[in-house]
């Protein structure tokens, strides 16, 4: 029976052991993306909010402060409609 010293094993089966490790290494980042929430605002919703807030800005459109909470509510409205919302780990 032969036994492979560390350098010999080294040499033998490193390239191996690399291979499988990327591997695994890119499943396993596979996996994590798999399991992440996109953020996404939809189409629909984003033109709705802009509809209305292009509306009320109209009918307000003596009053630039009004105007100007209008279209910052909707900015909010839009960005907390796309916040990504994180998984829950098992």
């Amino acid at each position: 029976m032969q036994t492979l010293d560390t350098k010999e094993f080294l040499d033998r089966f490193g390239d191996v052991i690399d291979d499988r490790v990327a591997e695994v290494i890119d499943e396993i980042l596979q996996e994590r993306d798999a399991l992440r929430l996109r953020a996404r605002l939809r189409p629909g919703l984003a033109a709705l909010v802009l509809l209305v807030a292009a509306a009320v800005s109209a009918l307000l459109q003596h009053s630039a402060l009004a105007a100007g909470t209008i279209w910052l509510s909707a900015a909010a409205i839009c960005l907390a409609a796309s916040w990504p919302t994180q998984p829950q780990w098992p």
